[in-house]
């Protein structure tokens, strides 16, 4: 589990590629600079954003990309997705499923990260987290 004494943030693909963008919305930037010591992303988060940049099509926007995802990826810390965060997992799924609430299933264990290390998670997405019990800042707002 992470131990601080003040608010860190896991945040979500959506937030991360936001400056990436050809016209980037300048309240995430800021948000994202203001906020850069205390940013933290998961293996699933991390996974997200590679699976994107492999996605495209060869070529100088895929090379940007895959620059900037290298650049990331080395300065941000990334929390593994062990045993005791699948753990949380489980029980998250069938509390929603008692709820008679479904979560898709990568921003349920992104979800699960976050509950076990008691972080906020920082994302355009807000209602899939919150239904899920997980403090939410929505960046974009």
């Amino acid at each position: 589990m992470i131990c601080t004494e003040h608010v860190m943030f896991l945040v979500d693909s959506n937030v991360l590629s936001e400056p990436t963008k050809a016209l980037p919305d300048g309240k995430v930037v800021q948000w994202l600079t203001t906020n850069e010591a205390d940013l933290l992303i998961d293996a699933i988060v991390l996974g997200e954003l590679a699976a994107g940049v492999l996605a495209l099509p060869r070529g100088r926007r895929r090379d940007r990309l895959t620059q900037w995802f290298e650049e990331l990826a080395g300065r941000t810390e990334c929390l593994p997705w062990d045993a005791p965060v699948g753990r949380r997992w489980a029980a998250l799924i069938v509390e929603m499923q008692r709820k008679g609430e479904k979560l898709p299933l990568l921003d349920s264990m992104i979800c699960a990260s976050a509950l076990y290390h008691g972080l906020t998670v920082a994302t355009r997405n807000s209602r899939d987290f919150t239904i899920a019990g997980v403090k939410v800042i929505n960046p974009f707002q």
